[in-house]
């Protein structure tokens, strides 16, 4: 099951770069959502389970929508899916849609993703305030039709 609403962005990827760039995608948007970031799949695992150690100021709210990067440290893309599929409930997994990024042209990276049945869209980077609203459009926007 796909959420209706947008309340919240995870945005994994270690170049802080481009997690500022992309927030500012999605702020141009002027969607009233939460935006978090996470620098590997541990980070975002962690987030994702609430784990104390990634900030007691942080104000949970289960992100809808799970931009992940594939090339991290620590753990990976693909990592972060293994370890997603084992760790996190299906009542949190059914409310995230999860959109794999990559600045890679490997075509076996695509049929992977097209393979794994937790990720919803794979997308070349850099991302742009289009992508980013086309997604929602997508995903959350046509759902409330």
């Amino acid at each position: 099951m796909i959420p209706l609403e947008l309340k919240s962005i995870l945005l994994v990827d270690d170049d802080e770069s481009t997690n500022f760039i992309n927030k500012i995608f999605i702020n141009k948007l002027n969607l009233d959502i939460q935006v978090n970031t996470a620098l590997n799949g541990k980070q975002a695992l962690d987030f994702l389970e609430n784990d104390k150690s990634y900030g007691e100021n942080v104000s949970f709210i289960t992100p809808c929508l799970l931009i992940l990067d594939i090339n991290m440290p620590v753990m990976n893309g693909w990592e972060f899916l293994e370890a997603y599929e084992e760790r996190v409930s299906k009542e949190i997994k059914d409310k995230i849609v999860i959109v794999m990024i990559t600045i890679s042209n490997d075509e076996k990276h695509a049929i992977e993703a097209k393979n794994n049945p937790n990720i919803n869209e794979y997308i070349q980077k850099p991302l742009s305030d289009v992508k980013f609203e086309s997604l929602i459009n997508k995903y959350f926007l046509e759902k409330q039709l």
